[in-house]
Formats: C-alpha cells, structure tokens, sequence
C-alpha cells in the first residue's frame, strides 16, 4: 500500500487524526523557538517581493532532503519536524501555490505521517499495558 492510500486510511481514525492535532502545535511552539537565519533572510526578502518563493521553497525542499539523509533518527525526525511546521506557517499568510511548493507539501506529508502514526502507535500501546 501506498503512503497516500496509508495516510487516507489513518485519517479514519478520529483519535489519531488528535492526535495529529495535539503533535502539531506542540512542534509548532517548539520550532518557532528555533532560528535558521538563512531562512529568515528568505522569508523576509519574500514578505517584500512575491517572487522570493522559489528560493524559499528551494531552501525548504535542500532542508527536508538534508534531514531525510540524517542516519540519526532523531535529528531526521527534528529535521523535518522544521520543515513541516515552516511550511504550514508559510501556509497561513500566503496564497501563493507553486507547483515546488505543493510538491513540497506533498512529500512532507509523505515523510511526516508516517513519523506520526508511528508515535500513536507506541503511545498506544504504552497505554493498553
């Protein structure tokens, strides 16, 4: 099966898609703590000039394909904990869509839920012992 097919499937679950929820704005206050100057310069330039998406999107994709190399499972998981939430607050205040940045979209999702419904699982199960 798919990753696709997979996420549709544990969407179906009301208590993991809470989840989800609950694992998001806990990493959303957790990376915002967290500065990357090299993306701040990009963002900032993008606040001014709509065209600075590219790079943007380009620097998100060079980090998200920098953390999927980390062998450290939990730098990886850090990695593109980052990613994500930079793309989902870049999502909040902009209408712009790419194509780079749905793909990015896309293949986040694909790297990140996955990492999810592994958390629930093992929480899961602590749980039922």
């Amino acid at each position: 099966m798919n990753v696709q097919k997979k996420i549709e499937k544990w969407y179906r679950d009301e208590r993991f898609v809470c989840y989800v929820n609950e694992r998001v704005c806990e990493e959303i206050r957790y990376v915002s703590k967290r500065r990357d100057p090299k993306f701040e310069e990009l963002d900032e330039a993008f606040d001014r000039d709509d065209r600075y998406i590219v790079p943007l999107v380009t620097y998100l994709t060079y980090r998200l394909q920098l953390a999927k190399l980390q062998k450290n499972a939990k730098q990886r998981r850090r990695g593109i904990w980052w990613v994500f939430v930079q793309v989902i607050i870049l999502g909040l205040y902009t209408e712009i869509s790419t194509n780079e940045l749905e793909n990015l979209r896309i293949e986040l999702l694909e790297a990140i839920m996955p990492i999810l419904h592994d958390e629930y699982i093992r929480l899961s199960n602590k749980k039922k012992k």
